[in-house]
Protein backbone atom coordinates (compact mmCIF):
# COMPACT_ATOMS: atom_id res chain seq x y z
CA UNK A 1 0.00 0.00 0.00
CA UNK A 2 3.03 2.37 0.80
CA UNK A 3 4.44 1.85 -2.46
CA UNK A 4 1.56 2.72 -4.82
CA UNK A 5 0.71 5.91 -2.37
CA UNK A 6 4.34 6.98 -3.29
CA UNK A 7 3.77 6.36 -7.01
CA UNK A 8 0.75 8.28 -6.68
CA UNK A 9 2.31 11.14 -4.79
CA UNK A 10 5.20 11.23 -7.36
CA UNK A 11 2.81 11.44 -10.50
CA UNK A 12 0.79 13.66 -8.96
CA UNK A 13 4.09 15.80 -8.06
CA UNK A 14 5.40 15.82 -11.35
CA UNK A 15 1.98 17.01 -12.88
CA UNK A 16 0.91 19.37 -11.12
CA UNK A 17 3.32 20.65 -8.31
CA UNK A 18 4.91 22.98 -10.94
CA UNK A 19 2.29 24.74 -11.96
CA UNK A 20 0.11 24.83 -8.56
CA UNK A 21 4.06 26.44 -7.27
CA UNK A 22 3.38 28.98 -10.07
CA UNK A 23 -0.12 29.54 -9.48
CA UNK A 24 0.63 30.16 -5.72
CA UNK A 25 3.50 32.49 -6.75
CA UNK A 26 1.39 34.77 -9.36
CA UNK A 27 -1.39 34.70 -6.48
CA UNK A 28 0.31 36.13 -3.96
CA UNK A 29 2.56 38.90 -6.30
CA UNK A 30 -0.78 40.18 -7.20
CA UNK A 31 -2.31 40.42 -3.93
CA UNK A 32 0.32 42.29 -2.71
CA UNK A 33 -0.23 44.97 -5.60
CA UNK A 34 -3.84 45.18 -4.50
CA UNK A 35 -3.00 46.51 -1.01
CA UNK A 36 -3.40 50.08 -1.81
CA UNK A 37 -4.82 52.71 0.05
CA UNK A 38 -4.09 56.18 -1.01
CA UNK A 39 -5.29 57.72 -4.50
CA UNK A 40 -3.34 57.87 -7.67
CA UNK A 41 -3.88 61.13 -9.25
CA UNK A 42 -3.05 60.80 -13.12
CA UNK A 43 -5.74 58.58 -14.88
CA UNK A 44 -3.39 57.30 -17.03
CA UNK A 45 -2.09 55.59 -14.35
CA UNK A 46 -5.04 54.59 -13.28
CA UNK A 47 -6.37 52.85 -16.26
CA UNK A 48 -2.85 50.65 -16.34
CA UNK A 49 -3.41 49.77 -13.03
CA UNK A 50 -7.31 49.06 -13.19
CA UNK A 51 -6.44 47.26 -16.60
CA UNK A 52 -3.93 44.86 -14.27
CA UNK A 53 -6.64 44.20 -11.64
CA UNK A 54 -9.02 43.23 -14.24
CA UNK A 55 -6.11 40.86 -15.32
CA UNK A 56 -5.83 39.77 -11.56
CA UNK A 57 -9.44 39.08 -11.05
CA UNK A 58 -10.00 36.96 -14.61
CA UNK A 59 -6.76 34.81 -12.94
CA UNK A 60 -7.69 34.16 -9.24
CA UNK A 61 -10.90 31.58 -10.49
CA UNK A 62 -8.42 30.12 -13.00
CA UNK A 63 -5.23 29.41 -10.39
CA UNK A 64 -7.94 28.25 -7.36
CA UNK A 65 -9.57 26.05 -10.32
CA UNK A 66 -6.17 24.79 -11.39
CA UNK A 67 -5.46 24.33 -7.56
CA UNK A 68 -7.96 22.44 -6.30
CA UNK A 69 -9.69 25.10 -4.40
CA UNK A 70 -12.66 25.50 -6.43
CA UNK A 71 -14.86 23.38 -8.71
CA UNK A 72 -14.05 23.46 -12.11
CA UNK A 73 -16.37 25.62 -14.07
CA UNK A 74 -16.00 25.85 -17.88
CA UNK A 75 -18.28 28.50 -18.27
CA UNK A 76 -16.32 30.54 -15.38
CA UNK A 77 -13.27 29.74 -17.04
CA UNK A 78 -13.86 30.42 -20.57
CA UNK A 79 -15.45 33.82 -19.20
CA UNK A 80 -12.17 34.15 -17.57
CA UNK A 81 -10.43 33.66 -20.54
CA UNK A 82 -12.20 35.95 -22.46
CA UNK A 83 -11.51 38.66 -19.86
CA UNK A 84 -7.94 38.04 -20.13
CA UNK A 85 -7.74 38.16 -23.63
CA UNK A 86 -9.35 41.49 -23.85
CA UNK A 87 -6.90 42.75 -21.08
CA UNK A 88 -3.74 41.52 -22.27
CA UNK A 89 -4.55 43.48 -25.27
CA UNK A 90 -5.34 46.82 -24.12
CA UNK A 91 -1.78 46.02 -22.28
CA UNK A 92 0.65 48.37 -25.02
CA UNK A 93 -1.78 51.09 -25.40
CA UNK A 94 -2.38 51.43 -21.43
CA UNK A 95 1.61 52.04 -21.09
CA UNK A 96 2.04 54.05 -24.84
CA UNK A 97 2.73 57.46 -22.76
CA UNK A 98 4.61 57.00 -19.85
CA UNK A 99 2.17 58.58 -17.24
CA UNK A 100 3.72 59.18 -13.63
CA UNK A 101 2.49 58.93 -10.21
CA UNK A 102 4.13 58.11 -7.45
CA UNK A 103 1.67 55.18 -6.61
CA UNK A 104 2.67 53.96 -10.16
CA UNK A 105 4.92 50.31 -10.07
CA UNK A 106 5.89 50.68 -13.92
CA UNK A 107 9.55 50.49 -14.25
CA UNK A 108 11.15 53.52 -17.03
CA UNK A 109 12.20 50.40 -18.70
CA UNK A 110 9.06 50.02 -20.30
CA UNK A 111 10.10 53.12 -22.69
CA UNK A 112 13.57 52.52 -23.31
CA UNK A 113 12.76 48.70 -23.91
CA UNK A 114 9.74 49.74 -25.59
CA UNK A 115 10.00 46.60 -28.09
CA UNK A 116 11.07 44.22 -25.58
CA UNK A 117 7.60 45.22 -23.78
CA UNK A 118 5.42 44.60 -26.36
CA UNK A 119 6.65 41.64 -27.30
CA UNK A 120 6.28 40.37 -23.74
CA UNK A 121 2.48 42.07 -23.98
CA UNK A 122 2.07 40.04 -27.33
CA UNK A 123 3.50 37.11 -25.26
CA UNK A 124 1.10 37.42 -22.72
CA UNK A 125 -1.86 37.71 -24.99
CA UNK A 126 -0.75 34.74 -27.10
CA UNK A 127 -0.79 32.67 -23.88
CA UNK A 128 -3.96 33.65 -23.05
CA UNK A 129 -5.22 32.63 -26.13
CA UNK A 130 -4.37 29.52 -26.09
CA UNK A 131 -5.84 28.65 -22.53
CA UNK A 132 -7.48 25.64 -22.94
CA UNK A 133 -10.46 26.55 -20.88
CA UNK A 134 -12.82 22.99 -22.26
CA UNK A 135 -11.35 20.87 -19.07
CA UNK A 136 -9.46 20.84 -15.78
CA UNK A 137 -6.19 18.95 -17.53
CA UNK A 138 -6.32 21.55 -20.20
CA UNK A 139 -6.16 24.31 -17.91
CA UNK A 140 -3.41 22.68 -15.97
CA UNK A 141 -1.40 22.54 -18.77
CA UNK A 142 -2.09 26.11 -20.35
CA UNK A 143 -2.34 28.39 -17.56
CA UNK A 144 1.32 28.23 -16.15
CA UNK A 145 2.67 29.76 -19.49
CA UNK A 146 0.35 32.72 -19.05
CA UNK A 147 1.24 33.18 -15.26
CA UNK A 148 4.88 32.76 -15.76
CA UNK A 149 4.46 35.34 -19.04
CA UNK A 150 3.00 37.43 -16.63
CA UNK A 151 5.69 37.52 -13.87
CA UNK A 152 8.23 37.27 -16.33
CA UNK A 153 6.97 41.03 -17.62
CA UNK A 154 6.84 42.22 -14.15
CA UNK A 155 9.81 41.18 -13.52
CA UNK A 156 11.84 43.16 -16.14
CA UNK A 157 9.19 46.28 -15.95
CA UNK A 158 7.51 46.11 -12.81
CA UNK A 159 9.28 48.00 -9.30
CA UNK A 160 8.68 45.86 -6.43
CA UNK A 161 6.46 47.18 -4.01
Amino acid sequence: MFSFCSIWVNRLRSRVAKPLVVALTVLLALSASAQQTERVEDPGVQRRMDTMNAAKAALVPLAQMMAGRIRFDRSIAADARKRLIRTTRQIPGRFRRPHGDPLSRASPRIWTEWDSFKARASTARSAAQGLNTHTLNGLRRTLPQLMQSCLGCHKSYRVPP
